[in-house]
Formats: C-alpha cells, structure tokens, sequence
C-alpha cells in the first residue's frame, strides 16, 4: 500500500526532521562553544580596527608574562581565545610597567588590558567588561617565625608592585603601612629577603610561582583567606571608557568560552604554578611547610598526636565503624602527610565530649571547629581553611519562613555548637534549643516540637537526603561560616606547626576534595526521559507555527501578539536579568501578608535614574542600556540581604522592597546608593546635578494592618519621588506621616 502525502505533510516532516537535526546539533554546540551574535555596529568596530593593541606584562608569571619575547600565561592565552571568537586581530605590546600600561589605556595608546582589577581610580577611566578573566586569591609572603594580624594591624612595611590594585587600596585603608613600589613579583621578594619590608602583597599563585623556581627558603606564604579586604577579588578586561563597544565585544567573546576550552586553560597554568613539574608528587613536594629545628624537636619528642571530631556529622566529618570519614578526614590525611607524628582518632559519643575532651587535655587537636569568643578562651585556632553557609530546616509541610521571620518560634541548634554564640548575637531574642546531636534535633522537627533545626548546608542536606525526606532547607545564610583547626590555649608550638601546615595546602588540592564530596550533595541523576518530552513538545510547537504560518498572516500577528505578552509576564527583565515587575508585584503581596502576621515593617524604595531621556538622545539607546546593566550589577552588590528584592520595573525605575526595615534602614542604604554612584562617576554632559548621571529615591515605611493597603504604600512612595525630582534631582525625600521627610545625599 502507497502512502499518500499533502503537499503541506511534506513539509511539515521535513521541517520536524530539521528541528530535530537541530535540537540534537544545538545541544551537542552547546556543550562544546556558543555562537558568538555581533550587532551590525560590532561587526564595523572590527572592520574598522583591524588590529587590537593588547597589554602584555614583563613578569608577572603565571599569568601575564614575556618568554622568548613572546606573550605567554594564563591571561594572554585566555586573550587569544576570546580574540578567535569574536574576530579580532590583537598584537601584544611588551616591554612597560603595570603603571605604564594603565597611563597608555587612559591616553588610548592601547586598547584591552586584560587582567585587572576594579577599583575607584580605576573606573574613572576605564570600562570592565561583565564578565571576568581571572579570579585569584591575594596572598602575603613574610619571613618564616614571623606571625602578623590578619587584619594587617601590626605590619609596618609592604612590598607591592607598582600600580597594581594594592598600592591603591593600601593607600586608602592602611594609611600608616609604608610602601615599597616594585616592579615585579621577584623584585618585591627580594626586597623582603633583604630585610627592608616586613611583608610582600601580590597574588597567591604569583608568589608561589617565583618561589618555587627559585627554592627560596624561610618563607611563609599565606593566603588571604579571612581578610576583610584582600581575598578572593576578581579581574576583568579593561578598556578605555569611551570604547564600550569594544568592551561589549569582549564580553561576548568570554560569555562564548565553553568548559572544555576553560579546563584546558586552568590545566595547562595550574602545572606551571607547580614550576611544571612532570609529577603531582614532584609538585607535593614543593608545596611541604618548612618547620623550623625547635618545631621538628618538638614533633619528634610529642609523639603520636590525639584527635577529637564530632562523631555524626557527615559529610564534613564523623566516626563510622571506628574509622574517621568525611571531608575532614581528607585534610587530615594532608596533615599527617606534612608532619612526622602519627595521628591518632580518639572516639567520642558527641560533640559536647569532643569539646570537653580538648579542654581536659585528652585530646591534642579538634580538626574542624569554628572560632568564637567563648572557645578563645580556652583553645587556639589556627587560619581558617573551610567555609560553608548555614541553612535552616523545617519539616516539609511547614510553611516556608526566613529566619529573620521565626525568631520567636522555637529552633534547635547542636549543643557545644558555635552557632547558639553567632544566632544570640544577632538575634538576642531568638527562642533557641540546644541538643546533644543532630538526631535528636531533626527529630524533635519532625515530631513538631521545634519549628526548625540549624546547621551548615552540606550537612543539612546529607540529612535531608539520607534520614529525614520529610525535611526540607527554607533559609540559606549567605555568611559563609568559617572552620579551623584548635589547639588547647596553651600548646603554642604545635598551633604554630598546624598553621604551617594548614597554609600549605593549596587551593586546588582544597577543591579536590571538596568536589569529591559535595557534588555526591547537591548533584541529582540527569532523568532522559526529559529528552523526549522536549522533542513530543517540539513537534507539537513546530506543528502549529507551520499552520499558522500557512493559513494566514493574521495569525501570524496574533502569534506575536502572544509572545509579546509573555514576554511581559515573564519572571526577569530582559535588559539586567533582575525581576521584573510581574515578579516583583507577587512576591510584594507575599511579603506584606507576612507582615501582617508579624506586625513588622515593610519599607519601600524607587529609585529613579535621572533624565535617561536626554541621556539617550545625546550617546544613543546602546549607551543607555550600558548604563541600566551596570546600575542594576552595583545596586546588586549592595541589596544583599536574602530577604530583600531588588526588581527593574520601567525603563529606567529600580524598585526595592525591604522586609523587617525602619526608616533608618532606608536612610543607610540610599546612602550607600548614592555614595556608589557619586564614586561610579558615569559621566553625562548635559546632567542636571554636576558632570555625571544621578538618580532620585522615593521611600516610604509602612507596617501592614488590615486599613493599610500595599496599594497605599505604592502611593505613598510615587509621591516621595515626585518631590525629590522636583526638588532638583539627586535627591532621597521619605514619606512620613502624611508629609514628605526630605534628605539631601
């Protein structure tokens, strides 16, 4: 039997048999690069300049440097990689200073500087690209024996390279430290090894570098990992400010980079870091921590080393069979690695008898413990080198809270833990219950004896996930909540070892670990089936389009008309990826019936960019989006509260809700609003306050009752921001008691 087909079948099947060419193609892309999507205006830029001057740094290995009068490191190979995807063609300029380079992007002599750091002096002249090219950790290189603050408190000298992010901020927050500008990362050690500074500022990895190559002894190099300023800072691409353009390019080209073509990267410069050792065991060798003779007598008279852990709290650590597991136990296979002593578990039914072991001298170290007031009066603790949030958990037919909003409902914490210190201290009236494990706390929630239960995230969901399916996680802290490894008060010598220790292990040997555990925590099974419903859905959307675009124009219309709509109820602008105005109405009307409930204050802020209008019409629509992106990314670092929602509702209005706040909450944060503006310096000719952009908040404070509407507090703050534009703009007015409360910036 012959099987007739329509002309329209026809082409149906083939375009079905395409979409699903294209839907498997389109992922197997995906999984290997992005294509790269050049605005008409882009691709002249490239036209136009046929050659991009990239900086390329003498000697700052293994990231930018020069070998063989080449530019070679991590950050020019990460250049060219982006210069392929997008098309252009780059020249490095070798042979000046950092300084120098910064004084050539300002003058416009070069176009990209390709790792930098964001900084105030810095902005005045440069645009970042969104994306950034390198994230490394800050590291301070002193001579071994010699122990400093980590607030750098008692430092006297630093070396640092000339021009770099630290002279800046160094100047700025550490008035009283003397600099010494060098010109390199080996210069600046030198400069230590001669005794003329106490410490040498640069990036961990860079220190370690010239290190290694030159086996350097009788040095410390620890990373920043708690410090208040320097730590994990990210750098970014930099280009003059006038070239946006070219700055969105780049981003383009680091937003194409697929995971392959990064981990090659990361692959290649992390054996470098290790002086491209043809081993891992070579490379071990290096990073050893150097005791000094009094350290090693020590070890060797102690003899074996006693450990007290919390026995149940996988997957950090816990005694299972007799045997020690967990993360923890990891880092405690490095520690006996790097020292001569033999470690040995000493057991214990909870955490309360860990404590109390160590305190009694039973024990000689806690591996994982986090420091608080209290513990510091009776243990030593040495630098932290694991974080993890807190999380909050309740049973699974509860109603979701945030913390903040179940304080006065009963929540259990770990006895001996240090969160009952940390909670008390933030929250003084919180109703807390402490237990002697994490059993007996999940079971009093699921038994509803408690509201909920206090503990770190990985262990929360290992709870969750083993034990308790009927829990589940409400509130992740964004603190990240620091460990380190304790000594009794007194055992000075063996805290000094273990620092040593500690700080030897390096940031890539940390993730192993922690990718060997944590993945197993939050990762689910991949389910295939998914495939195929994507596929029946392909079909049937295909199917459709394809009569409608056959039948009629009109329904091609109506089509559009559709997908406008959608568009418009979707949950995240389009332009800055914040909510949008859809979300933001919802989780409005969520937050105000939780304040009735509470009887708490709910505050309300617009925030309105001044003459956008004029601004388009004077450098363009792009221009004007540029600058809408780069507001929402600052207000974002600085609405970071979990309760708190940020949203972009018009095209230039910025809303903000703030839960639990008073009208001296609105006060603090429009000040750190408008102190990020004045300092971001966006510069518009025809401003109607000064050379740069501004904006005017409206704000208003309200407790939800049944006679106060949310609809009443949307009023209230539309009025607060109509005075302050007509009060000249760069304004913050507070609506209050029927009248406007007007604050200047």
């Amino acid at each position: 039997m012959r099987l007739f087909m329509t002309p329209l079948s026809i082409i149906l099947c083939r375009i079905f048999n395409v979409a699903v060419m294209l839907f498997f193609s389109s992922t197997l892309v995906l999984a290997n690069s992005v294509a790269v999507e050049l605005t008409p205006q882009e691709k002249e830029y490239i036209q136009q300049h046929p050659l991009i001057k990239v900086h390329a740094e003498k000697n700052w290995p293994p990231f930018n440097f020069v070998q063989n009068g080449e530019a070679s490191g991590y950050n020019n190979d990460l250049m060219r990689l982006v210069a392929d995807k997008v098309g252009l063609n780059i020249e490095f300029v070798i042979g000046y200073e950092w300084y120098e380079y910064l004084e050539k992007l300002k003058n416009n002599e070069i176009d990209i500087i390709s790792n930098m750091k964001i900084t105030p002096d810095r902005q005045k002249f440069t645009a970042f690209t969104h994306y950034q090219s390198l994230t490394s950790m800050d590291g301070l290189l002193t001579r071994e024996g010699e122990v400093f603050a980590n607030d750098f408190s008692d430092i006297q000298s630093i070396a640092v390279i000339k021009g770099f992010f630290y002279q800046e901020v160094l100047e700025k927050n550490f008035p009283n430290i003397d600099l010494m500008l060098t010109s390199s990362t080996e210069a600046s050690i030198e400069q230590l090894r001669l005794g003329n500074v106490d410490a040498v500022l640069d990036a961990y990895d860079a220190i370690n570098y010239h290190l290694h190559r030159s086996l350097e002894q009788g040095f410390v190099n620890t990373p920043l990992i708690n410090n208040k300023i320097f730590h994990y800072l990210p750098r970014f691409m930099g280009v003059n400010k006038d070239n946006i353009i070219l700055r969105n390019i780049l981003d383009k080209g680091l937003l194409a980079l697929n995971k392959k073509e990064t981990d090659n990267l990361h692959h290649k410069w992390a054996t470098q870091i290790g002086v491209a050792k043809t081993s891992e065991e070579a490379a071990y060798q290096d990073r050893m921590p150097i005791l000094s003779n009094t350290q090693q007598q020590y070890l060797k008279g102690h003899g074996p080393l006693y450990m007290c852990v919390d026995p149940d709290w996988l997957p950090i650590e816990a005694i299972k069979e007799g045997k020690y597991v967990g993360i923890a136990s990891e880092f405690v296979n490095l520690f006996s690695q790097r020292i001569s002593n033999t470690i040995i578990l000493l057991e214990t039914a909870t955490w309360s008898e860990t404590i109390k072991s160590l305190k009694e001298g039973r024990c000689d170290f806690i591996p994982v413990i986090h420091k608080t007031p209290y513990r510091n009066k009776y243990f030593s603790f040495t630098s932290a080198y694991l974080h993890f949030p807190l999380a909050l958990v309740t049973d699974g037919k509860n109603q979701a809270y945030k913390l903040d909003q179940v304080l006065h409902k009963p929540l259990g914490v770990l006895k001996e833990g240090s969160y009952t210190e940390f909670l008390n201290a933030l929250y003084p009236n919180a109703d807390l219950y402490e237990y002697d494990s994490l059993k007996s706390g999940l079971d009093a929630v699921s038994n509803a004896e408690i509201y909920g239960f206090i503990d770190v995230l990985p262990v929360m969901v290992n709870q969750i996930q083993t034990l308790y399916p009927e829990l589940k996680v409400v509130d992740k802290f964004e603190h990240k909540y620091p460990f380190s490894l304790a000594v009794s008060k007194d055992n000075t010598m063996l805290l000094n070892v273990f620092d040593k220790v500690v700080t030897s292990i390096d940031l890539q040997q940390k993730q192993k670990i922690l990718n060997r555990w944590l993945p197993v925590i939050y990762e689910k099974k991949e389910d295939n089936s998914g495939y195929w419903i994507i596929i029946s859905l392909m079909f049937v959307a295909l199917t459709l389009i394809c009569l409608l675009l056959y039948f009629s124009k009109k329904h091609n219309q109506q089509l559009s008309l559709k997908n406008k709509n959608l568009e418009k109820i979707a949950m995240r602008d389009y332009l800055t990826g914040l909510p949008n105005k859809s979300y933001f109405n919802e989780q409005f009307k969520k937050e105000w019936a939780r304040g009735r409930r509470s009887g708490e204050k709910l505050s309300l802020l617009i925030i309105d960019i001044d003459n956008v209008k004029r601004f388009n019409e004077q450098y363009g629509r792009q221009a004007g989006d540029d600058c809408i992106i780069e507001l929402a990314r600052r207000l974002q670092n600085i609405v970071q509260r979990p309760a708190d929602l940020l949203a972009r509702l018009e095209e230039d209005d910025f809303m903000i809700l703030l839960p639990n706040t008073s009208e001296e909450g609105i006060k603090t944060l429009a000040a750190e609003i408008f102190y990020m503006v004045n300092g971001w310096g966006m510069k518009f000719e025809n401003a109607p306050t000064g050379d740069a952009i501004s904006v005017s908040i409206g704000a208003a404070c309200m407790a939800p009752t049944n006679t106060n509407t949310e609809e009443e507090l949307n009023r209230r703050v539309e009025q607060a921001l109509y005075q302050a534009q007509d009060k000249g703009f760069g304004q913050l007015v507070i609506y209050k008691n029927g009248h406007h409360q007007h604050s200047g910036h």
